[in-house]
């Protein structure tokens, strides 16, 4: 080595440091575009959670102090304040179901309505839910708000393609026959569910 800082040229070339920061800024640029990108990622993730569970959380309180029918055009303007809440390009599902529970027959669907590509809850579908139900005295009803948004990530830092599932459960405000459905829109009671 002494040998070769002995010659002029090459002398001057091992012992300079120009250019040092260019190296390094050529090995850490990707690095911190990556940690940037990912942060924005995480960050935009948790907030479209937050707001997701925001949302189910206010339909269920709003359908909880309803006290007329809920009827095809009232689930209609919730799905549509559901989708105003969410803020998202993305499609959204709604599915509101009345829940009843019986000492005899355990849970129970008193009816299921659903906004989006979703089906309503049935015998089955409550069976997969119902470790998520709170323990309820007999003839205690109670209100499911389930909600369902796709999120697909800005940009591919790792963290791939999912959906954001919420299931809130809140016990009607003022008594157990207050959250009923009316398939009538002129306030027919003969096609009401409670």
């Amino acid at each position: 080595m002494k040998r070769l800082k002995n010659i002029p040229f090459l002398g001057r070339f091992l012992s300079n440091e120009d250019g040092g920061i260019a190296v390094e800024t050529v090995l850490v640029f990707p690095i911190l575009c990556w940690a940037y990108l990912a942060t924005f990622v995480y960050f935009d993730a948790f907030r479209i959670q937050s707001t997701t569970a925001k949302a189910a959380y206010t339909i269920s309180d709003q359908l909880s102090r309803e006290t007329n029918y809920v009827t095809p055009s009232y689930l209609d303007a919730v799905y549509r304040l559901h989708e105003f809440l969410t803020t998202s390009n993305q499609d959204t599902d709604l599915r509101v179901t009345v829940v009843r529970y019986t000492d005899d027959d355990g849970y129970e669907v008193r009816w299921s309505k659903t906004r989006g590509n979703v089906t309503p809850m049935d015998a089955t579908t409550l069976s997969n839910v119902e470790d998520q139900l709170p323990v309820m005295p007999n003839n205690e009803v109670v209100l499911v708000v389930e909600n369902w948004l796709a999120y697909e990530p800005a940009f591919n830092v790792g963290l791939g393609d999912f959906t954001f599932e919420n299931l809130i459960v809140t016990r009607p405000r003022f008594n157990s026959a207050q959250v009923c459905w009316n398939d009538s829109e002129t306030g027919n009671t003969s096609s009401a569910t409670c």
